[in-house]
């Protein structure tokens, strides 16, 4: 057991050994921070290249502190009106590269994401969860987020749908009669002033309004079926209050730089079934990778948290479970917030069951002790938890890591942060080779590596497609894909688009055709990453 804060008395007064001392929840943060920005996560921030061009466009905007309103890098859709719809979070990651460069993006990402489950610990353990169970919990909510974490702007939407639960449960327990905590003042106001920085940063915001909804939605079944008439008043008024709550929210996502053309937008991107069948974060998860399974074992603990609830869930919380199994099962790339959300709503559950094996009749000897021990080591460990309320260690190490981002990633002599693409995945060597070549005519490659090609090679030269996927649309992603596999079309199209230098991937089966066209194309850079060809000015001799 860890010493309690008054057995440093001899040392600190108590009140600063509340402050000083690290809870769990420090110790969480600052491991996961300094595993993203130097340890064994670091790999993940930069582990997709996407991240490129929003680098590039946050750089644009501190440069002509306006937003493109044209697409800048690509040679198809110059002149196209283009939707910087994460600007925000563009510009943030402009500021931060210009003071540490990829070591600053790390940064962002790492502190962030250390936030979002530094908060899950906490909010897991102050909901009732036993601290290890919380632990266990957090654990595997961070390996089912695995899948998609980088330095991307979704990972700002992880934290915002975080914030808004735990205001809506806050604001559900204080209107239900079983508090003695009056609402803050504030709380219904945070859900527009929210979103207004919400819908700048990502477009994950229609998670929040429906998350918000559900909330109403429950308060005014509660005051319906309800038999006490002043909890029914009380369910009614906080239906009202969250209703009108929504009222003002929605109109608050056309405070962005695009009014509801972004609306229209979104709507027309996620409704674009080419577009969702073929981009591969869309797809449902096929839980053959660890990250997968990891929100599998969550889907079997909460279907057995509900069973064994013996139907005392509340509408609120079945509803946002519900919304959370869909996303996650529609979806890859939706895998963390239902990990976070069902993980929050099952751990207290999970934690009453696992506490009542302790006194249970049926219950083996070697179980009843085994649960009763762990019971009251976690009890002991949670008491610990909750009087050490300072935050100094996770905000002092954010800025010192901050501050050895911006020396480059040294310490002194020692080099403790490098943020990095990884040369193994993404043609680093192979755009090298490009940057010393003298041609300005546009790349065509994998949309996938469109943003790194933005990053190193832009604007002396352009792509011809990336993975702004809602900029091209679904017709010019279908063309792509007809180039990239050599169906009938494939070379009609590399006229149309006028194409003459092509990055691919060593084993694409582009890679292995142009080769048969010795008149036609020239192979002057491979490596095992990736291949460019080169159009002959004239045939062969």
């Amino acid at each position: 057991m860890l010493p309690s804060p008054a057995g440093f008395r001899g040392t600190f007064s108590e009140p600063a050994a509340y402050f000083l001392l690290p809870s769990v929840r420090d110790i969480v943060f600052l491991f996961l921070l300094w595993s993203l920005l130097a340890g064994t996560l670091s790999n993940r921030p930069l582990a997709d290249p996407d991240i490129g061009w929003h680098i590039r466009t946050g750089e644009r905007i501190l440069a002509t502190h306006t937003l493109p309103p044209t697409d800048p890098y690509s040679s198809t859709m110059q002149g196209e009106r283009w939707f910087a719809w994460e600007w925000l979070y563009d510009l943030l990651l402009g500021i931060l590269y210009r003071a540490g460069g990829l070591n600053g993006v790390a940064w962002l990402c790492a502190v962030v994401v250390a936030t979002v489950f530094a908060l899950v610990l906490s909010q897991l353990h102050k909901r009732g969860t036993g601290l290890l169970l919380s632990i266990l919990l957090m654990l595997l909510a961070e390996a089912a987020a695995i899948i998609h974490l980088f330095a991307r702007p979704h990972i700002v939407s992880w934290l915002f749908t975080l914030l808004w639960f735990i205001a809506l449960e806050k604001w559900e327990q204080c209107g239900s009669g079983n508090s003695s905590e009056r609402l803050p003042q504030w709380l219904p106001w945070f859900f527009p002033a929210s979103i207004v920085l919400w819908v700048n940063l990502h477009g994950a915001w229609v998670f929040g309004l429906a998350l918000l909804a559900i909330y109403a939605l429950s308060a005014f079944g509660e005051s319906l079926r309800t038999h006490d008439a002043f909890a029914a008043i009380r369910a009614s008024h906080r239906a009202r209050a969250m209703a009108l709550a929504a009222i003002f929210s929605a109109p608050a996502t056309l405070l962005n730089p695009y009014g509801w053309n972004l609306h229209i937008h979104i709507y027309r991107y996620l409704t674009d079934r080419y577009l969702m069948n073929h981009i591969a974060e869309f797809h449902s998860p096929d839980f053959h990778g660890w990250a997968q399974r990891c929100f599998a074992v969550i889907l079997l603990l909460t279907l057995f948290a509900f069973a064994s609830s013996r139907g005392r869930i509340s509408l609120s919380h079945l509803l946002v479970a519900l919304l959370a199994v869909y996303a996650g099962l529609l979806s890859n790339r939706n895998l963390p917030v239902s990990a976070i959300l069902l993980v929050l709503i099952v751990g207290p559950i999970l934690s009453q069951q696992f506490a009542a094996l302790a006194t249970q009749p049926g219950a083996w000897g070697w179980l009843r002790r085994v649960a009763a021990r762990i019971a009251d080591f976690s009890d002991r460990m949670g008491a610990q938890e909750s009087s050490l309320r300072g935050h100094l260690w996770p905000i002092a190490a954010s800025v010192a890591a901050l501050a050895i981002c911006v020396q480059g990633g040294w310490l002194g002599s020692h080099h403790l942060i490098e943020a990095q693409f990884d040369p193994e995945k993404i043609p680093v060597a192979a755009v090298a080779y490009l940057e010393k070549q003298p041609g300005t005519d546009p790349i065509f490659s994998i949309d996938s590596w469109g943003g790194y090609l933005i990053y190193r090679l832009y604007p002396q030269r352009k792509v011809v497609m990336d993975d702004r996927h809602d900029l091209y649309g679904s017709d010019r992603v279908r063309q792509a894909l007809v180039l990239l596999q050599g169906e009938p079309g494939w070379r009609e199209i590399l006229e149309k688009w006028h194409i003459h230098t092509l990055l691919l991937p060593a084993e694409s089966t582009l890679a292995n055709l142009l080769p048969e066209l010795p008149q036609e194309w020239q192979l002057t850079y491979t490596d095992n990453v990736a291949v460019v060809f080169e159009k002959r000015s004239k045939p062969a001799d």
